[in-house]
């Protein structure tokens, strides 16, 4: 359904379509399905097919960690490398609880 809400998307090819969707596409639909609520993971939407393809719809965020360090001078402070670390392992140790 449409909601208005902006998302991103993630289109995982299907290689063989008459196989269904690979374990591995669903283990990952899974484990983002169950993963609660936490401000360092991004969140899970929506997963649908669409022709040979799995979409999967997340919460939309202007940047990205990458794009994040390639806008930032060379080299990052300790505070700043701290930070993001601690943001980055916060988490994944939400992910793996």
């Amino acid at each position: 359904p449409q909601t208005g809400e902006l998302v991103a998307l993630k289109k995982v090819p299907l290689r063989r379509p008459e196989e269904g969707v690979p374990p591995q596409t669903l283990r990952e639909i899974k484990a983002l399905r169950e993963i609660e609520d936490h401000p360092h993971v991004v969140k899970l939407r929506a997963a649908f097919a669409q022709g040979p393809t799995v979409v999967l719809a997340f919460d939309y965020l202007v940047g990205d960690l990458g794009g994040l360090l390639r806008s930032i001078p060379a080299p990052l402070s300790p505070p700043r490398v701290r930070a993001l670390m601690a943001m980055t392992l916060r988490g994944l140790g939400h992910c793996h609880q």
